[in-house]
């Protein structure tokens, strides 16, 4: 589903050139619950942001569902981003003066379909969310997770092949992160989303099917669950 080859991410600052991604090689395959884990600096969110389209790589190739994202002009991958990939922020990203539902309805209306299509879609994924009583309020009356949800219904409303989520529970407290994460399970479980999240939070390991351990812009371990539950290193 993705793969990315020897992928390298240049910044410069001045005089002095910033390596935040060091030769980076990866796959991630359909139906993965993949945490992307580090300490701050180590690359996960320049690796997601590439996964996402949202970056280029200074060198390397990435590769979603068989399409090279290196040869797509800016409006291509526009486009791409909004047919192909759901993206979650650890900020919500909400525009505060519409309502849960206007925010949800944004992506689906950027595609093309009608108010009709797109209120039934909205209504159908924030009810499945538990937010059937919230569809009229503004992201100012509602709590942190309650917000996350909508943010997480708006990424998902276009049915994307990769669910991308960036620290999704960093202003959320531990009772609201579960709800969160439970949710990602689920989906991954029950709908086979494909979810790649970065988080530093240790606990929220016993979510991930699959955790990539990164370090000064390199990967420094993968380690995959087994049948029975336990987390091995990848051969």
């Amino acid at each position: 589903m993705i793969i990315g080859r020897d992928l390298t991410r240049i910044y410069g600052m001045g005089a002095v050139k910033v390596r935040a991604l060091n030769g980076v090689s990866v796959k991630i395959q359909k139906g993965d619950f993949v945490g992307i884990m580090g300490p701050s600096g180590s690359g996960k969110s320049t690796l997601l942001h590439m996964f996402g389209l949202l970056d280029r790589p200074t060198s390397g190739t990435i590769l979603i569902d068989g399409v090279d994202a290196g040869t797509l002009d800016e409006r291509a991958r526009t486009q791409f981003r909004l047919r192909r990939l759901g993206y979650v922020f650890q900020d919500y990203a909400l525009v505060p003066e519409l309502t849960a539902k206007e925010n949800v309805y944004l992506p689906s209306m950027a595609r093309g379909m009608t108010a009709q299509e797109c209120t039934l879609a909205c209504s159908e994924i924030l009810t499945l969310f538990g937010l059937g009583n919230r569809i009229h309020h503004l992201p100012g009356e509602m709590s942190g997770g309650e917000q996350q949800r909508v943010a997480i219904a708006r990424a998902l409303v276009n049915r994307p092949t990769l669910l991308l989520a960036d620290e999704p529970c960093a202003n959320l407290d531990s009772q609201n992160s579960k709800i969160i994460l439970d949710l990602f399970q689920r989906l991954n479980r029950d709908l086979h989303q494909t979810i790649v999240m970065v988080s530093h939070e240790e606990w929220h390991k016993k979510y991930f099917d699959r955790i990539i351990s990164m370090k000064d812009g390199v990967i420094e371990e993968e380690v995959n669950r087994s049948e029975g539950g336990e987390l091995t290193p990848s051969p």
